[in-house]
């Protein structure tokens, strides 16, 4: 029974490589009579695997598209945490599969043997994810991801504080920043970073694009001339501000691309007198500038 089940493993694997394979030549992969393979084709048919058989020259056996992955043999500590990974997915806005991260947990958990399911489900009630429930919706995520994944250009509607335009952009990929899905792209502007959740419209181009993968050109941008932040916090300036700067306990000052300022400026409101800018000087001028809008708002 163990033999069988490694060979029926190691037949899914290999007409997972997209080819037809005959029986002669499963055989010789396998060590097993062609009798043999023709009855573990029967026997996985019957277990759902989508085997297209084809008789006569030239015939053998291939999997159909959307064909089903080998399980995975996984210790019980190992099924638990990948339960409530995919479990924790759910609870991520937009995830660019549709409607399966919702299925997904269930149709895993109910593969599992009862003792484990039965432990999943204490879990459930006791182990939680409580997300911020205003995160704007990102109803175009799936058709950026679909265009990163084959490396076809987009042209996008962009609502931005200067109002809509549209562009075209070659998506290199995808990011999720505090619930928030983010595209990166290369365009007339250059690399540039975009909220999918401003995207008004998308048209998936039939022009295809290569570049680099996203993380070798994130790691160039972070290459780009900064300047050095200089801050001074107070406790509850930290706390408010830790999911703007990194390491923000430890550190007092930071280099930051240049273009990256005004943006960080405005991040630097939300801790308000908690925050002193004390370098570089033209942060110190945009914190100025937006103190003196304030006032002018509220005097």
């Amino acid at each position: 029974m163990v033999d069988m089940k490694k060979r029926h493993l190691q037949l899914i694997r290999l007409l997972n490589r997209g080819r037809r394979f005959t029986a002669e030549e499963l055989a010789q992969e396998t060590g097993a009579s062609i009798r043999t393979i023709q009855r573990d084709m029967l026997s996985l048919e019957e277990l759902g695997y989508p085997i297209w058989s084809v008789p006569g020259t030239g015939g053998g056996y291939e999997m159909l598209p959307n064909r089903l992955l080998p399980p995975l043999h996984l210790r019980e500590q190992e099924a638990v945490a990948l339960y409530l990974t995919l479990k924790w997915m759910e609870h991520i806005p937009d995830v660019p599969f549709g409607d399966i991260r919702s299925t997904l947990s269930d149709w895993y958990v109910n593969e599992l043997p009862h003792d484990v399911e039965s432990k999943i489900r204490r879990l459930e009630r006791n182990i939680l994810w409580l997300g911020n429930k205003q995160i704007p919706k990102a109803p175009f995520t799936k058709d950026i991801y679909q265009a990163v994944e084959r490396k076809n250009k987009i042209e996008m509607t962009y609502r931005s504080t200067n109002g809509s335009r549209t562009f075209p952009i070659a998506p290199v990929g995808m990011a999720l920043l505090d619930l928030k899905w983010y595209v990166f792209g290369l365009s007339e502007l250059g690399f540039r970073q975009y909220r999918i959740d401003r995207i008004e419209a998308v048209q998936v181009l039939e022009e295809s694009f290569e570049s680099e993968d996203l993380v070798t050109l994130l790691q160039r941008s972070d290459e780009r001339g900064g300047v050095t932040v200089q801050l001074e916090l107070t406790s509850l300036g930290r706390r408010l501000l830790e999911d703007v700067l990194p390491d923000i306990e430890e550190k007092n000052e930071w280099d930051v691309p240049k273009e990256e300022l005004p943006f960080l400026s405005r991040q630097l409101l939300k801790a308000g007198a908690e925050v002193k800018v004390k370098a570089p000087h033209a942060l110190r001028e945009m914190m100025k500038e937006h103190a003196e809008r304030l006032v002018t708002l509220y005097v």
